[in-house]
Parts: C-alpha cells; sequence; structure tokens
C-alpha cells in the first residue's frame, strides 16, 4: 500500500493529495508550473481554482520566501491559453 503525499493549498489552506493541487516552483525570479513533477527547489501547492486569488494577494512573495513579489506573467499566460 502506497501513501499518497498530503500537500497544503498556499491560498486556501486546506490540505489535499497532491494530485489535486498544481506545483509551483520559482525559476530565475519567474513562478512557473512544475508540470512534469520534478523540478528542484521550493515548490508552492495550491488548487486550480486558488491561481487567481494567490496572484491577487501576492502569496507566491510569502511562499517562495523573498523579499519582493517574483514575477507571474508567465502562470497567466499559461492560465489565458487554458
Amino acid at each position: 500500500m502506497s501513501i499518497k503525499p498530503i500537500r497544503t493549498c498556499i491560498v486556501c489552506r486546506k490540505s489535499e493529495d497532491s494530485s489535486a493541487l498544481i506545483r509551483l516552483t520559482l525559476v530565475d525570479g519567474k513562478v512557473i508550473p512544475d508540470v512534469k513533477g520534478g523540478a528542484p527547489g521550493r515548490g508552492a501547492w495550491l488548487h486550480r481554482d486558488c491561481v487567481e486569488s494567490a496572484i491577487q494577494r501576492g502569496s507566491f512573495k510569502f511562499a517562495f520566501k523573498q523579499t519582493s513579489a517574483p514575477d507571474v506573467s508567465e502562470l497567466i499566460n499559461l492560465l489565458d491559453n487554458k
């Protein structure tokens, strides 16, 4: 029996199986979705429905322990294309 990892959304703080959340990473100051699921470094997990709230609240600054808000333009572009 394998136990699936439980992750917590950085916006709504609900804990769920990692398959229900999107993992985002910080690469060169930009927030990038970890599509393949193996990117190194700190990750931030959130529900697809919580992405807009995270952007509006500036949640990525705290999730990635930055002194200023990281660039979310690539994340916004990805959401606009879906």
